[in-house]
């Protein structure tokens, strides 16, 4: 099994039906786990729309809206919408992409101290 299936099954036994996603090279293996299942992934035109409609879609059924997206400007591309979730009270569950271990902390391409960049 995958992460991204492990992913993908953790998403079912929490009752998610519905993603938003923009896709990128690190994120593919977890995409992949969609494929022909039975939760609804919905390409968004850019990063900021799939937050923001991971953020209405809580808004609008109740549920937490999921939003999936590709490292470093992928991810920076969500902070609107989450603050926007954060300060309305939204449940909302973001998944990002993460350059290889081992190039961690080389500036590789897409490469960012995620945690240090939202615990600032």
């Amino acid at each position: 099994m995958t992460g991204g299936e492990v992913i993908f099954n953790m998403l079912v036994e929490h009752g998610v039906d519905t993603v938003f996603g923009y896709s990128g090279g690190a994120v593919l293996p977890l995409i992949d786990a969609f494929h022909g299942k039975n939760i609804q992934w919905i390409t968004s035109s850019h990063e900021q729309c799939s937050g923001h409609s991971a953020a209405a879609y809580a808004k609008s059924t109740g549920k937490f809206g999921v939003a999936i997206v590709t490292s470093g400007p992928g991810l920076t591309n969500l902070v609107t919408p989450m603050q926007d979730a954060l300060t309305d009270g939204v449940p909302m569950v973001i998944f990002s992409g993460q350059v290889p271990t081992g190039a961690m902390g080389t500036d590789a391409f897409q490469d960012m101290k995620l945690v240090a960049f939202f615990t600032c």
